[in-house]
């Protein structure tokens, strides 16, 4: 099953960064997509979480290997 992990603020300069991580593990019995998606979901809201503390969504990315992430960064 997916794990949705915010990690620690990375202060970088005049920056703070935070990092939202979707890693890929897997539900076998999800034979339709739909808790895959309830993780991303999830995901987003944390995502959405830190925009209203002010951070903005400045990237993302995805590996088949790693799963999603999300960078945030705000300024001190």
């Amino acid at each position: 099953m997916s794990d949705i992990k915010v990690e620690k603020p990375i202060d970088s300069g005049n920056y703070i960064e935070e990092k939202v991580t979707m890693d890929n593990t897997p539900d076998l019995n999800d034979k339709t997509g739909e808790v895959f998606l309830s993780h991303m979901e999830d995901a987003i809201k944390q995502c959405r979480k830190l925009v209203g503390e002010g951070f903005r969504l400045v990237d993302f990315w995805s590996d088949p290997d790693q799963g999603i992430q999300f960078i945030l960064k705000k300024k001190k």
